[in-house]
């Protein structure tokens, strides 16, 4: 429990106060009351006006006496103490000796890559970009650090660049959720004066992945040579300070989509705020007037920070994935490197997150779509939702007749669930409509002890019971708000799906494989997914769980120059397509946001 000392200021609520200290706390919401999530302890209650409706209701009696309060609708009246509970989905979580396999699996890449241009002779990446035998230290082992930065959860590899072995990942949350769940939120929050306050919280969670990836490790014989970050636009544009004012309104330009080159001295640099929106590609004008990407030295210029582990020096080369458009990034140009999709085979690649994107090929190019899916897959718009980490539900089987849950928690044996990730989302909304406890549209029509109501009759299933069976002060619980919310986000990917398989003129039944990404929990139950309209009906063994190909595609490109430039040429070679500007993308997502589907008929094994 942190306890944190705030001064008043007029009209500021406790979050607001606590995000100009830089202190994070969850609001996926950004601050609107709905997701009853950014929770904190008022250590002198009478300090603070009272408690508003929503508070009420997600508070009981006893806790709002005991002092606990939603920060973005708590505005204190007097300097004041409060406690933030430690969250524990908020801790950067480590995996070891993690080995990528970089061998194919049949014809799937599953979770691996092509380095068709693996490194040999224990070779160093050079200042150009090529790995060469001359280019090697003899006297330090060369690594590099493969980074994707979700608007969700950030993960990274440590990678030995003298034999490409995965030595270690960890992840770790995006703490800008503490300005909203999605990117819109981010970047309405950037366009009102926060940039900066975003731009340096997403660089000290990039600078503290680095650090925890290389604690441990010999510094006598350690030297980071490369490190290569892919994702979505709106996350590159924050992370190197560019304008997101393009981002947020029509006709959507990005300040620059084009690959970044520079070091991580540039990157932790101080840089003014003076970059203009407009595609850099056609326009040439995206520059930084900062510090200068030309190898001129910025200590100079006073830019440079000494930030980083010593095995990270102010010369390390970064380099960022190109994007595609203002809401497909360099996190799916990487991401299709890591499947190894090609445009001469039907298949396709689905993105879940935050955003859904998809990729289709279509015989001599890929055609790229997003849709806002919302933080649902990811737990953002869930009460109890949360990211995969430990005491996260991720799968769940539900008895039709005592409707009692079997329930798998991340985590060690005996862990206690404390909330929902995405892959649990998907399998406990599709036992309750199997049981039939939920109708088509998500309403609970049968009761038992897992089915409670409230004051107004809403309906929810509780996996875990406060006390004797959750690890959290409260039920683990799925409502129907949270099924009403899911079910619009499962409709808005399916109904993309669909949307682009019409515009190419193409049937499902043409898809060779499906690729699915995304980093909702140890994989999805395609069956599950199917059964609830979320994937077409077509057999489960055309479905791939591939996990987070963005990463994997960083870590192509961070070991191969040969995957480098099939990096750029992806990026060249696909067409954005904007769903919303297409009359029956809306017909689609109306027909989806059912159990199911509207249509029975698209899902006749069902």
């Amino acid at each position: 429990m942190k306890r944190i000392f705030l001064q008043k200021k007029q009209n500021k609520t406790i979050l607001e106060l606590l995000r100009e200290q830089g202190k994070y706390l969850d609001a996926p919401c950004s601050g609107k009351g709905t997701c009853g999530k950014c929770c904190i302890i008022i250590e002198e209650t009478r300090k603070t006006d009272p408690p508003k409706q929503r508070e009420k209701e997600v508070f009981t009696e006893r806790e709002l006496e005991e002092g606990w309060r939603l920060s973005c609708m708590t505005v204190p009246t007097d300097d004041l103490y409060v406690c933030i509970p430690e969250i524990r989905e908020n801790q950067i979580q480590v995996q070891m000796e993690f080995v990528r396999n970089t061998k194919m699996e049949s014809d799937v890449q599953a979770t691996t890559v092509i380095c068709e241009n693996k490194i040999e002779d224990r070779a160093q990446i050079g200042s150009d970009g090529e790995i060469k035998p001359e280019n090697m230290d003899t006297e330090k082992s060369v690594y590099g650090i493969a980074i994707d930065i979700g608007t969700t959860t950030l993960a990274a590899e440590l990678i030995s660049l003298t034999d490409g072995i995965c030595l270690k990942t960890a992840s770790s949350v995006n703490h800008q959720r503490a300005y909203g769940a999605d990117v819109i939120s981010r970047i309405r929050a950037a366009a009102s004066g926060d940039a900066e306050k975003l731009r340096e919280s997403i660089l000290k969670d990039v600078r503290n992945l680095a650090e925890t990836l290389l604690a441990g490790q010999d510094e006598n014989v350690l030297n980071v040579s490369k490190i290569v970050i892919a994702g979505n636009t709106t996350m590159i544009h924050l992370l190197l300070g560019y304008s997101c004012v393009g981002l947020g309104a029509a006709p959507f330009t990005p300040v620059n989509l084009a690959p970044e080159d520079m070091t991580w001295g540039e990157l932790n640099g101080e840089y003014e705020e003076t970059r203009e929106s407009g595609d850099a590609r056609e326009s040439g004008d995206a520059k930084e007037s900062g510090v200068a990407r030309d190898g001129s030295d910025a200590r100079e210029h006073g830019y440079v920070r000494e930030c980083g582990h010593t095995g990270i020096n102010q010369t390390t080369k970064v380099q960022i994935m190109p994007g595609i458009s203002a809401f497909v990034g360099g996190d799916i140009t990487a991401g299709m490197m890591g499947c190894g999709m090609r445009p001469d085979k039907c298949e396709m690649l689905i993105d879940i997150g935050t955003n859904g994107e998809m990729v289709l090929a279509a015989g001599d190019h890929f055609l790229v779509s997003s849709v806002a899916a919302g933080p649902a897959f990811e737990g953002g718009d869930i009460s109890c939702g949360m990211r995969a980490t430990d005491g996260a539900i991720e799968a769940c089987t539900i008895d039709a007749e005592t409707m009692e849950p079997k329930l798998t928690i991340v985590g060690n044996e005996g862990t206690k669930p404390v909330g929902i990730c995405g892959s649990g989302i998907i399998d406990i909304i599709s036992e309750l409509f199997r049981c039939k406890i939920i109708n088509p549209k998500g309403k609970f029509v049968r009761e038992g002890r897992r089915v409670k109501r409230d004051a107004d009759g809403m309906g929810s299933y509780v996996l875990a019971f406060e006390g004797e069976e959750a690890g959290s002060s409260k039920d683990v619980e799925i409502t129907e708000v949270d099924i009403d919310s899911f079910i619009r986000a499962k409709g808005a990917i399916f109904s993309a799906i669909r949307t682009m398989l019409s515009y190419c003129d193409f049937d499902i039944s043409m898809i060779e494989n499906v690729y699915v990404a995304g980093g909702i929990g140890s994989g999805i139950n395609m069956a599950n997914a199917i059964n609830i309209g979320m994937f077409p009906d077509i057999p489960v063994e055309m479905y791939h769980y591939v996990g987070n190909t963005s990463l994997a595609g960083a870590y192509a490109m961070l070991c191969s120059t040969e995957s480098e430039r099939k990096v750029y040429d992806l990026a060249a070679n696909m067409t954005y397509i904007e769903l919303s500007t297409i009359p029956q993308y809306m017909d689609e997502f109306v027909g989806a946001c059912f159990l199911p589907h509207t249509d029975a008929s698209l899902f006749p094994n069902r």
